[in-house]
């Protein structure tokens, strides 16, 4: 049986970490081994030793980039600095923190993070269903009784076709009966509560979407690995005493307002599974509804990606 996308993403989590122990050394770095370390290592364990050593050399090229603009990891290798790198829960994600594993000093308040990705750069997969407010959860806002009362029916549908075993395969029209009503509800209702708390929504969504915190993303793609930086509140990139980061990084600017969103176009037409949201400052997000599970469920979930991005968003490409 082929691993899942959940067992790959964790097992390069782990990469990541083993690659920070071997770029670092003890007692420079010492992992807290947790529930998820345990978890992650099995996932890591139970691939073929070259991709597990594959995964590993990628990493080490992300950890040895992030050392240029982190003087506390270089203090650590020297043996001036001790660090405890300990691994996050999934769940934490649900909560704005999309950091996989943070690194601490053990006597200082410094902290970074990193989030790492396995052949995919997708940003968190948000679910709607009839239960979740997601201008609560997102914006710190409740949705309209008019946005449920909108989707109720199309869900109504869906708890009735799991009843009986329906899949989603067998549903021709799932596009139009589906997905096209729900994004109709979704997109009239942000854009209600954007002009109901100005200047609210737009920021909040993308601190949801990529994380609360700052930190490093490391994504290990078939040809060659990223880091991408997001430094939105300046927790990266300090010095270490008097020693200052060899490269400087850009601090990044929230977006303020949302200038559009609307159902993709493109050369073949319109998507009827895709918003597309535009706001200032070059952010631009793609919103792709889709089933979860191949049996029908009453529940769809978001693929969300990163189209447009500021300027000043860093990206260095490393060996991989």
């Amino acid at each position: 049986m082929s691993p899942s996308q959940s067992q790959s993403g964790r097992a390069f989590e782990y990469a990541v970490v083993c690659a920070l122990q071997s770029v670092i050394g003890n007692p420079g770095i010492i992992l807290q081994n947790n529930s998820c370390s345990q978890v992650a290592a099995n996932d890591f364990s139970s691939f073929p030793q070259v991709v597990q050593q594959s995964s590993i050399s990628a990493a080490e090229s992300a950890i040895k980039q992030i050392l240029s603009f982190e003087p506390h990891l270089q203090a650590a290798i020297s043996g001036i600095e001790s660090l405890v790198v300990q691994m996050q829960p999934d769940q934490t994600g649900g909560f704005g923190d999309v950091r996989d594993a943070v690194i601490s000093s053990q006597k200082t308040d410094w902290q970074i993070g990193i989030s790492a990705k396995h052949q995919h750069e997708a940003l968190k997969h948000s679910r709607l269903s009839p239960r979740i407010d997601f201008g609560q959860q997102w914006f710190g806002h409740q949705c309209a009784d008019g946005y449920f009362d909108e989707i109720r029916p199309v869900f109504d549908r869906l708890t009735q076709l799991k009843v009986q075993g329906a899949l989603w395969s067998a549903l021709a029209q799932k596009d139009i009966e589906i997905y096209v009503p729900v994004l109709t509800a979704f997109r009239a209702e942000l854009l209600r509560l954007d002009r109901s708390y100005p200047g609210v929504v737009a920021p909040r969504m993308v601190q949801y979407l990529i994380g609360t915190h700052d930190f490093y993303k490391v994504i290990k793609l078939a040809n060659q690995t990223k880091v991408q930086v997001y430094n939105f509140n300046g927790t990266l990139n300090r010095p270490h005493g008097r020693t200052q980061p060899s490269i400087r990084l850009d601090r990044l600017r929230l977006p303020t307002r949302i200038i559009e969103l609307d159902f993709k176009r493109d050369a073949t037409g319109t998507s009827r599974t895709t918003l597309e949201l535009v706001c200032d400052g070059g952010w631009q997000l793609s919103l792709r509804l889709h089933n979860a599970s191949s049996k029908v469920e009453p529940s769809l979930k978001f693929d969300i990606n990163l189209i447009g991005r500021p300027n000043n968003l860093q990206t260095f490409s490393v060996a991989g």
